[in-house]
């Protein structure tokens, strides 16, 4: 593939010399069980006063929480690789030692978001939080908006971009105990995004942990950490969410596009409000995996019901409208973590 140029795009599964970018092939060194081998994507890089840190899923760096097929649990001080086993045969001889664990939060031990962290190994990081394909970021965050533009470097997709679909979503996502092992359970999240995801374009298996930033050419904002989706869309825990949990700023040019007015959004307000009060409604539809607020292509906003499968069902189970909004039921498929 090749980009503007004539600059052959960067492959995202390759093993780079060091310091490495982000936004490439990685996860957790022991990362195999069951016969198989996983990966997913080193996302981005943040910082305290103690050092720089490796972001991506918590799926991704510590999710092996039984000792069941491979003997071994993930835990403090492991090995983070690059690239991920999946890319290099699950010999982890193939790949390089870029961080070890350092912390993170388990979705089905009660924390609202999927992510980790791994101290980075000296040299072995670009200092700078550059991601393929994108380049540098600002060292500040956004909110994310619907209709927003966005985009992701990740391990299995690439360098891709989509749209916003859904703020302050409650949506249920199934998790495995360890690489292709058992089910481990159904976290539910409250307050995600919900992105745009036909046909997986924008997100796919082995893209879990990928970073989400506003589509913009220089230095942008990072929106949201991505951790699991379906064939129809994708989902992220707010970035500030994330970064407030470990205590970390994103690493970034200071200074660099300047945060935005905060504007007062009467209609998501009442939306909410409508959103809460209905909560149990939605939630008790038939397939129901979650709900959103949204707007529809007239750009008002719309309150909507994700259901795995038979929107129809639960179209003939819910109210047309909650608190003066339209309420729309999509269908999604299951909904897991990438």
């Amino acid at each position: 593939m090749i980009g503007d140029g004539g600059a052959a795009a960067p492959d995202p599964k390759s093993k780079q010399d060091a310091p490495i970018q982000l936004g490439t092939s990685g996860g957790w060194a022991d990362d195999l069980a069951n016969g198989y081998c996983c990966g997913g994507t080193l996302g981005g890089l943040v910082e305290d006063a103690n050092g720089q840190y490796i972001l991506s899923n918590f799926h991704v760096l510590a999710a092996d929480r039984t000792s069941g097929g491979n003997g071994d649990t993930a835990d403090l001080g492991d090995a983070v690789i690059q690239p991920g086993l999946i890319d290099v045969a699950c010999n982890q001889n193939n790949a390089q030692v870029v961080a070890t664990l350092d912390g993170w939060g388990d979705p089905l031990s009660g924390a609202n978001i999927d992510a980790a962290i791994a101290r980075v190994a000296a040299g072995m990081v670009d200092s700078t939080g550059a991601i393929l394909g994108i380049g540098t970021l600002s060292s500040q965050t956004v909110a994310a908006s619907v209709l927003q533009r966005v985009k992701k470097m990740g391990r299995t997709t690439g360098l891709s971009s989509s749209s916003i679909d859904g703020l302050n979503a409650t949506i249920s996502i199934q998790y495995e105990d360890e690489c292709a092992g058992q089910s481990r359970g159904v976290a539910t999240f409250t307050g995600q995004i919900v992105i745009a995801n036909k046909g997986s374009k924008f997100l796919n298996s082995g893209d879990s942990g990928s970073l989400m930033v506003e589509d913009v050419s220089v230095n942008p904002r990072a929106v949201g950490l991505l951790y699991a989706g379906s064939s129809r869309s994708a989902i992220a825990n707010p970035i500030d969410d994330v970064l407030s949990a470990f205590g970390v700023t994103m690493v970034g040019v200071a200074g660099a596009r300047a945060a935005d007015e905060a504007a007062a959004d009467d209609d998501f307000v009442a939306a909410a409000n409508a959103q809460t009060a209905n909560a149990k409604a939605f939630e008790a539809a038939p397939n129901a995996i979650g709900h959103a607020i949204s707007k529809n292509a007239a750009g008002k906003t719309i309150l909507k019901v994700y259901v795995e499968k038979d929107a129809a069902q639960a179209r003939a189970a819910l109210p047309n409208a909650a608190g003066g909004f339209p309420v729309v039921v999509e269908e999604i498929g299951r909904v897991v973590a990438f």
